[in-house]
């Protein structure tokens, strides 16, 4: 039993090697030359936050400027379900199609976080941690928005769908032989919804030129919003500080003025896009 034991764990450990290989860009013989390790980010009570891909020792360089979504030249930042491999993408993707309520549901979720915020709460630490919450929820709001509304209108409109697959650049370097073209055919659609469900959409740089490409329109300025994802970032992996460790504010004045820039970014997508719910 011990050695069926240790095949199946090697079969997982395997399995996850692989997904981590896609995840960064670079092949799975390319991964087993890097001096690697996993971190995870968790709570006091066990919850995972997200894995950490670390750089340790000395890998190939060539190797390391392939890697996807690599920061500070060491490491990338992961999802806690990107390495599960059970992660049910027709699940995920079945509820965001099934509610369309896409204005109502984002200015709901954040009446939600505006009364939170209203809570009297003497303790100051108490109170600076719901401030956190409230912030990061506010830019989670923001992310469920344009993830909802892309998927929903690409994959109800057919001509959105061509100028998905025409212009995302995943669809640009995948190549295949002509005698595969109907297998690639009929994945199309599943895999335009893994690429899809698997876009952060809080990299409103990237989202901006999806939303450009396939709708035909003009996104509005991300300059105000995007410098509180920044800021976001640092709440959520540098304990509440920059690089330069200055503490990133929080109070209710910055949680106004980021709820007023995301809403007005919303309005006017909403505008662009014709929603009217």
């Amino acid at each position: 039993m011990g050695k069926i034991k240790d095949w199946l764990l090697d079969m997982q450990e395997n399995a996850t090697e692989y997904a981590l290989a896609k995840i960064l860009g670079i092949s799975y013989e390319e991964l087993n030359e890097l001096d690697y390790q996993i971190e995870t980010d968790e709570s006091k009570d066990g919850i995972i936050y997200n894995y950490r891909f670390e750089l340790t020792g000395n890998s190939p360089k060539q190797i390391i400027q392939k890697i996807n979504r690599l920061q500070d030249g060491k490491r990338v930042y992961l999802e806690p379900w990107e390495l599960d491999n059970e992660f049910d993408y027709d699940f995920q993707f079945e509820a965001i199609t099934n509610d369309k309520n896409f204005l109502k549901k984002f200015h709901e979720e954040i009446d939600n976080l505006m009364s939170l915020l209203a809570i009297k709460i003497e303790e100051p630490n108490q109170k600076k941690i719901l401030n956190r919450q409230v912030f990061i929820g506010i830019i989670g709001t923001m992310e469920s928005f344009l993830s909802d509304v892309f998927i929903n209108l690409v994959f109800d409109n057919d001509n959105y769908f061509k100028n998905f697959i025409k212009t995302h650049p995943e669809f640009k370097q995948r190549k295949f032989e002509l005698r595969e073209i109907f297998e690639e055919t009929d994945r199309l659609e599943e895999t335009a919804k893994k690429i899809m469900l698997e876009t952060i959409y809080h990299n409103l740089p990237v989202v901006k030129e999806m939303y450009e490409d396939t709708f035909k329109i003009k996104f509005p300025s991300i300059k105000e919003v995007f410098k509180y994802v920044f800021q976001r970032h640092d709440l959520v992996h540098r304990n509440g500080k920059t690089k330069n460790g200055i503490i990133v504010e929080t109070n209710e004045e910055a949680i106004q003025d980021l709820t007023m820039k995301v809403n007005e970014m919303i309005t006017n997508l909403a505008k662009e896009l014709k929603l009217n719910n």
